[in-house]
Order: C-alpha cells, then sequence, then structure tokens
C-alpha cells in the first residue's frame, strides 16, 4: 500500500487547492460547517501518503506540547477500495488524543478526503455530551447530488447540497449510524447501524452557507422507543417533510414484542398516514450542531403523541400477517425491515418511504378521508385487528412465495359506519369470490391507537387462535374425506407442512415464520378457508345441520364450529 501512496503523492500535490464551485470551493463550505481549517499543507500531505498500513502521523497544531491531530491513511476493510486512498484526519476535540495516541469515538471529529486529492468529502463528528466517554450524539457531514434530496433544497452548490444527519442515543446503548468510507449508505451499512433502543435522528438537516442555518428536510424527523428496556424497540416513528411540518408519517408497533437476540426487529403492523400537518412551538426543539442552532424538529418525547393527534387526511394499515416483514419478490433484501412495516403502493394512497414491504401477505386496509382517526376494533369474522373509518382492504396471499398471487381476501364497509360488514375470498385468484360473509351486526368496541391497549387485546387472540384452527381444520377435513372418496390435501396445508421449513434458509425466513404463533395461525387460517369454501360447495352444505354450522363459522366461532363438525362426524 505504502508504494500505491506514492505514487499518487504527485497527483495528489496537484490538487490540494480544491476546484471552485460556483462561487466556494467544496473545502470552504465545509470550514464553514464544522468551523475548522480544511486545508492540508503540502508537506504534510505527502508526509500522509507516504504513510504504511496502520502508521500515523500525529501534529501538535496549537504548540502547547500535544498532540492534538492526528492523520492516517484508512485501508480497513469495510471501506473497500473504492476511494483509496482514503486520507483520514482526526481532530482530538476532549483532550485524550496524547494519551491514547489515537482518535476516539465518543468526542472527535474524523475529516475524511476521498483519494488523497485535498479535497474533503465527509466528515463523522461524534460528541459526548454528559461527559461519560461514551456517544450521545453522532453527525454525518457530506455533500450529496442524490435527486430526492436536492429536490428538496432551495439552493445548490454546483449542483450539490451540503447537508449533515444527526442522531441522538436517548437510551445511552452508545450505539449510532456506521459507516463506510465514512458515509450512511443504507443498502451497505444499514444492518450495522443501530436503528433499536430509545434514539432519534434527522435525516437529512440542509447547510445554506450564505445564511449559515440547518433546516430539516425528508425525515423530520425518525424516532425509537424501547418500552421494556430490552434494547429493541417495540415502536418507531417517522415524519418526513421540510421544516417545523410533516407530508405524512408511518408509525410501526411490534405489538406481540417477540424481537430480541438475533432478530432485532420484528415490528408487525404500521399506521402510515397523508398530511400535511404543522408541528406546533411547543412539540419542537432546536439542536446545537457545532455553533449553529438548527431550524423546529420535533421532540423525541412528543412525536408519538403529535402523530396519534395529527389532522391526518388518509390512512394506511398495513400488517404483516405472516409476520415476515420483507419483500418476498426476488431481488429484494430479506432483512426484516427496521423502519418498521412500510406500505406497498396502490391505487388508493401513496406509499409511504421505501423499500415497501412488498405486495404480498400483507392486510392492507385504508381509510381514504381519514374518518375514523387512527383507532382499530377487533372483527368477530375474521378475529383481527381492523382500522376503524377504512372503506376498503385487501390481502394477496402469496402462500410459497413464487412471486404469484395464490388467493386474494377483499374486505368493505358496505353502510359507511366504519366498521367492515363484507368479507370475500378468492380462493384460487381467477378474480371470481368463491365465498362471502356478510355480517349484519358489525358495531364492535374501539381500541385507542395505544401501544398497551392494543397488545393486550391482541394476545389473548393470537393465544386461542392456532389451537382452535387445528382442530376445526382436522374436523373439516374428516367430513370432507366421508363425503368424497377423492377428497386430497390442500395444497396450501401440505406446503405449510412440508415446504414452508425449507423457505429461504439462507436468512431461515421458513423456519422464523413456522416458529411464529402468527405465522402459523396465518397459514392455519388459508387452510381453514380453502376447507370451508369446499364444504359449501359440497353436499355437506344441504344437510340440515350446515345451517348452524354456516350461521357459527361466519359469526368467527371457529372453536363452536369443529365440534358441530366434530359431532357430525361421530
Amino acid at each position: 500500500m505504502r508504494t500505491q501512496h506514492c505514487l499518487l503523492i504527485s497527483l495528489a500535490l496537484c490538487f490540494t487547492m480544491p476546484s471552485m464551485l460556483g462561487a466556494q470551493s467544496q473545502n470552504d463550505i465545509f470550514e464553514q460547517f464544522i468551523g475548522l481549517n480544511m486545508t492540508v499543507d503540502d508537506e504534510t500531505m505527502s508526509r500522509i501518503l507516504s504513510l504504511g498500513d496502520g502508521e500515523r502521523h500525529f501534529v501538535d497544531s496549537n504548540g502547547d506540547g500535544d498532540m492534538d491531530t492526528m492523520f492516517f491513511i484508512d485501508t480497513d476493510e469495510r471501506h473497500g477500495d473504492t476511494r483509496q486512498p482514503l486520507l483520514v484526519r482526526v481532530v482530538d476535540e476532549d483532550g485524550d488524543m496524547e494519551t491514547m495516541r489515537d482518535g476516539d469515538f465518543d468526542s472527535d471529529i474524523y475529516i475524511a478526503d476521498w483519494y488523497g486529492d485535498g479535497i474533503v468529502d465527509r466528515i463523522v463528528d461524534y460528541a459526548d455530551l454528559d461527559g461519560d466517554n461514551d456517544v450521545d450524539e453522532q453527525y454525518l457531514y457530506q455533500w450529496t447530488d442524490m435527486r430526492h434530496v436536492v429536490s428538496r433544497v432551495p439552493a445548490l452548490y454546483d449542483g450539490r447540497a451540503y447537508v449533515v444527519a444527526w442522531a441522538k442515543d436517548y437510551g445511552d446503548d452508545n450505539r449510532l449510524w456506521y459507516h463506510t468510507n465514512y458515509e450512511y449508505g443504507q443498502r451497505i451499512t444499514q444492518w450495522r447501524t443501530d436503528f433499536n433502543g430509545d434514539e432519534m435522528f434527522v435525516y437529512l438537516f440542509y447547510f445554506d452557507a450564505g445564511k449559515k442555518t440547518l433546516t430539516p428536510i425528508f425525515e423530520n424527523a425518525f424516532s425509537f422507543y424501547d418500552l421494556d428496556g430490552d434494547t429493541c424497540s417495540e415502536e418507531v416513528v417517522r415524519f418526513t417533510g421540510n421544516g417545523a411540518m410533516s407530508d405524512d408519517l408511518r408509525y410501526s408497533m411490534d405489538i406481540d414484542n417477540d424481537s430480541g437476540g438475533d432478530n432485532r426487529h420484528d415490528f408487525d403492523f404500521s399506521i402510515s398516514c397523508i398530511g400535511p400537518i404543522d408541528f406546533r412551538p411547543e412539540d419542537c426543539r432546536r439542536v446545537s450542531i457545532r455553533g449553529i442552532m438548527t431550524d423546529p424538529i420535533m421532540k423525541w418525547e412528543n412525536m408519538r403523541a403529535v402523530a396519534k393527534d395529527g389532522p391526518w387526511q388518509q390512512i394506511h394499515l398495513t400488517w404483516d400477517e405472516n409476520d415476515n416483514n420483507i419483500d418476498p419478490r426476488p431481488g429484494r433484501m430479506h432483512h426484516e425491515r427496521w423502519e418498521g412495516v412500510i406500505s406497498h403502493d396502490n391505487e388508493y394512497i401513496r406509499q409511504v418511504g421505501g423499500p415497501s414491504c412488498g405486495p404480498y401477505n400483507k392486510r392492507n386496509e385504508v381509510d381514504t378521508d381519514a374518518s375514523g382517526g387512527m383507532k382499530l376494533y377487533v372483527s368477530p369474522v375474521d378475529n383481527r385487528m381492523h382500522l376503524f373509518g377504512a372503506e376498503t382492504g385487501w390481502t394477496a396471499v402469496d402462500y410459497n412465495y413464487d412471486d404469484v398471487v395464490d388467493m386474494m381476501i377483499r374486505t368493505e364497509d358496505s353502510d359507511g359506519d366504519g366498521f367492515f360488514d363484507i368479507w370475500r375470498f378468492d380462493a384460487n385468484a381467477d378474480s371470481t369470490f368463491d365465498s362471502t360473509i356478510a355480517l349484519e351486526n358489525d358495531t364492535r368496541q374501539l381500541l385507542p391507537f395505544d401501544y398497551d391497549v392494543l397488545r393486550n387485546n391482541y394476545l389473548p387472540i393470537l393465544k386461542d387462535a392456532e389451537r382452535a384452527d387445528r382442530h376445526c381444520i382436522e374436523a373439516m377435513k374428516t367430513a370432507l374425506g366421508r363425503n368424497d372418496p377423492n377428497f386430497t390435501e390442500d395444497v396450501i396445508e401440505t406446503y405449510f407442512e412440508t415446504g414452508l421449513a425449507d423457505y429461504d434458509p439462507e436468512f431461515s425466513l421458513g423456519e422464523k415464520i413456522m416458529e411464529s404463533p402468527e405465522g402459523r395461525r396465518y397459514y392455519l387460517d388459508l387452510v381453514r378457508e380453502r376447507y370451508w369454501i369446499k364444504l359449501k360447495a359440497s353436499s355437506i352444505s344441504r344437510m340440515d345441520f350446515f345451517r348452524e354450522l354456516k350461521r357459527t363459522y361466519e359469526s368467527g366461532n371457529i372453536t363452536g364450529a369443529g365440534k358441530i363438525l366434530e359431532d357430525f362426524n361421530h
């Protein structure tokens, strides 16, 4: 590596003075941004580029006898070799570099020069705010020409925006962003970044070099809440917008609280809302970032209340039915999403964030006028929590993850009272409904959008569902087998029992679903419904007892329906 560095010395010295970007150079803007001189003199640059692997060059910048600045070429494997030589200057800001003979990750600032050309490209800053020698806030500075960022800023410098991402560790687990090449890149670094516990970040603040202002753009803010102290978040809330407002909201919950160990994220559903809404001053705070006071951002402790009270215009419930919060389509990432359950684009309400959780095996319900607020209720038909005020809902079933819809479930609120009263089942996704359930008395108790309330109502349902399903399915199969000598097991049941465990062994997704009460319940519900459709199409439906069976089954009393069938079989 030393030889490579030496070969690049003469080229690098030619570029010690950065190219001009509009009226100001890139280094000039970063100097204004963080308040430190970005220029490295020719002699120091030559010495740095001659360093071997692991070597450090120290400087006493203020002449007090203590080394306070360190230079090195970062050859860590995490960065790859796309930005080499990756020249890094570490500025000591807590007075311990002389003793440590190295930088630290609680108070120092790391200034990265890609290619060693004298032009600063990225900066990572760590702040210990309470003096306990661990990180409390982290800041990632960069220039960017990414379209979704530059489209949000009022002024660019040579087509680029200068931004800083800010994160705060409220839970004091001392872990925030992971980076490669001194930047956060979602696809590369997200699974090593600590999006968990009690934390908050703003991605990003736009820096106006002329006005010396930092204005939140895009995610303002993204907050995580660990309700039981296990370092895993049970709730996550995301606002997006410029300044003290939000264009939309995504609010997700791990309602069965099954995250932990290697499964660090396991969100079960989300409420996505379309605004805009404005933030009240009393719900906001400002952050001082290296002497620049930001424009208002939402307070971490206020985000959940503001989200629930916001005058939203549209609401979308997305429920992860198979407890596998990924997009299963080919080429998508098969890690459980840390952002929550991200709605998929549809004809009713736009998608909020990305990448989405995919079109399959997620229950979607949309309240296009937000008439129901963010309240839920449990329907007796399917013993599931539904979005009050939703006009329509759907679940596209892909039971074997081959990117083909195998079954479609539709729900409707036909009388406009906010409760679903129609369930339609298309058992083979041929656009013909094979079964319809109409609920006459559809009014139910409303549940506030509160974690403890929802959890206390959800867990008993989950606990009893699998036992009732298995009992009813066995009774259905016995009845169907007695009625039809050519009866064969349903393909979804066969896959569930013999194929699902082998799905995506790299990420053990099939095993995870099989071990999940939610996942097992989803498959068993599908199997039960398909057998019910077969029962209704059989001669059994013309027998005297079937009217009582139908009333019992369609009222959601699966245990009772199983008992009626069991008596019939005997």
